[in-house]
């Protein structure tokens, strides 16, 4: 039997079970905890059900006395398979090379039930049933189990970026239950104004094209740090014949193959083919929007969500296009954000009341000190306490050094923004392909800086109504920032900067205004405290491990300074 929530204690968790998979909390209105269960897994972008992240969280939940009442499922059908070859899918995760028989099977199946509607019901119902089972067995209090659409799910956890009753929002995934993008009013974010079908795949076009480059999963990334250094007008024509010829409709004229897919980068530069796809994927989103944005009148905020919205190249596209007034992304906008989203929509079906965002990413665990004191004395480095550790990692960063920093909660999302962070200098020469090498990074990736708030004027081109605090969306970098922060601008003179305030990262700030009070650059490079095809570190031990092989000067975890042999 389930019992009824109360609103003052009841919480609602959101849960992910797919690609990326997530756990999210939401209690009193605010969106609490989230955590993708590749941190405390370390499997890079794992599949399947989160087992560890729910565990985390239900530890939160316990400890501050938050009962779950609800839970909120992402995605409605196409999911019963899956959960019903659970080890299978967890193992070999047909996401991971789409154009494959397993990959176009998931695929075919999740959209085409998705049609049928009675199909879809008893499909949902299946595979509820192995999903409840595992649920009773954490949860025993009772609980209402919900489900939210794929694209609903997307389109919650954007009003989570930014609270604005007069924005639109805009999802845009590979596919999500027969649609691939999903256009809606902020203040109705259930009722879509507009679908676009399967058929507009940018997310999906974008991830194969990476796979024929020769990059892994999950690495589209690269492809888009590539596409500066090409020529789009070179294969121009060759992405054009893929598409209907209407600009404003950007649909596919027949389904990707792995031979079509082949021949669209034969006998080309990787650069040539990233860069036209690029300008193909960036076209094609304007020429959809831009006639029902000229007909709002006002010019109105967008609010992003889903898989193709990782690519900051985009966001600053949708930016500076005109009627819209900038733009906030959601910091997990992929698959692992839909937690978020699920747990969202619940709360506001349940409530009927919208949550506001949580203000910052840092959603996932905080390790106390008595167990980052273990780790490190465990880890057999030198360490000591430092009375002003802010300080003595700027001191460090100023000398050309690198310095690690763990800190507080899990950020949400892709991006290190500061708790699970690698820093340096962005003008000491030679530091970028220091750190390429000791992480095993590509070197032709650009590197994102975090920028102290005060000092981030005159840094780029303004971007009126855009969020800049989550390393995003990409800015035109101006000649003078270029100049004093060399590493924090790519060849194509954008950046990605993370704009950091006191209220949002009183930790991070309180390095870099040290770093700027002492004479130096208003930013230093923030990258994430992972080695290439690692998930972002998650305990101490992680840390402490990743530091070892990375062989850099410094780790502070809280207020120890830990330094290698």
């Amino acid at each position: 039997m389930t019992r009824p929530a109360t609103q003052s204690k009841g919480a609602v968790l959101g849960l992910w079970d797919g690609h990326d998979a997530s756990v999210a909390l939401i209690a009193d209105g605010r969106l609490v905890f989230a955590l993708s269960e590749e941190r405390p897994s370390r499997r890079k972008r794992h599949s399947g059900f989160p087992t560890l992240a729910l565990a985390r969280a239900l530890e939160w939940a316990a400890e501050h006395r938050v009962r779950v009442t609800d839970v909120a499922v992402a995605g409605e059908c196409g999911r019963a398979p899956l959960r019903l070859l659970e080890p299978w899918y967890a193992g070999a995760d047909p996401h991971r090379d789409p154009l494959d028989a397993a990959g176009t099977a998931v695929r075919a199946w999740e959209n085409g039930i998705a049609r049928l509607p009675l199909a879809r019901v008893v499909e949902r119902e299946a595979g509820l049933l192995a999903l409840r089972a595992r649920l009773r067995r954490v949860l025993p209090e009772g609980f209402r189990l919900h489900t939210v659409p794929h694209h609903d799910a997307h389109a919650f956890s954007a009003l989570l970026a930014a609270s604005d009753a007069t924005a639109r929002i805009l999802t845009w995934d590979a596919y999500g239950e027969g649609c691939a993008a999903t256009l809606r009013a902020a203040d109705a974010p259930d009722r879509p104004i507009d679908v676009l079908p399967v058929g507009a795949a940018l997310a999906f076009l974008y991830g194969v094209v990476t796979l024929a480059l020769g990059f892994g999963e999950g690495d589209e990334g690269k492809v888009m740090g590539l596409a500066a250094r090409g020529t789009p007008a070179r294969l121009r024509d060759r992405f054009d014949a893929l598409f209907v010829p209407d600009p404003a409709r950007p649909l596919l004229l027949r389904p990707l193959t792995r031979d079509g897919v082949r021949r669209l980068v034969a006998d080309a530069a990787r650069e040539d083919v990233a860069a036209a796809l690029q300008e193909a994927v960036e076209r094609r989103v304007l020429g959809w929007l831009a006639p029902r944005f000229a007909r709002e009148g006002a010019p109105r905020r967008l609010l992003l969500a889903g898989g193709l919205f990782a690519n900051i190249r985009v966001n600053q596209a949708l930016a500076v296009a005109p009627g819209i007034a900038g733009v906030s992304v959601f910091p997990n906008m992929g698959d692992g954000g839909l937690s978020a989203g699920a747990a969202h929509a619940v709360w506001n079906r349940v409530h009927h009341a919208p949550a506001a965002p949580p203000g910052d990413a840092f959603l996932g665990v905080a390790f106390g000190p008595d167990e980052i004191l273990r780790a490190v004395r465990d880890s057999g480095l030198p360490f000591r306490r430092v009375p002003d550790p802010a300080r003595a990692a700027a001191e460090r960063l100023r000398r050309g050094e690198v310095v690690c920093r763990f800190a507080g909660r899990d950020e949400f999302g892709p991006r290190a923004l500061g708790n699970r962070s690698i820093l340096f200098d962005a003008a000491t020469p030679g530091l970028p392909h220091r750190v390429n090498a000791a992480l095993r990074r590509d070197g032709f990736m650009p590197f994102g800086p975090s920028v102290v708030g005060e000092a981030s004027e005159g840094a780029w081109t303004p971007l009126p109504g855009t969020d800049l605090g989550t390393m995003t969306v990409a800015v035109d970098a101006t000649p003078a920032f270029a100049t004093v922060c060399p590493a924090a601008v790519h060849v194509d003179g954008t950046s990605r900067p993370q704009v950091v305030e006191p209220r949002t990262a009183p930790g991070l700030h309180a390095i870099l205004a040290h770093v700027h009070r002492d004479g130096g650059p208003p930013a230093v490079i923030n990258t994430s405290f992972n080695l290439h095809g690692e998930p972002i570190v998650h305990t101490p031990t992680n840390a402490l491990a990743t530091f070892r092989q990375a062989g850099f000067e410094a780790l502070y975890l809280g207020d120890l300074e830990v330094t290698p042999r």
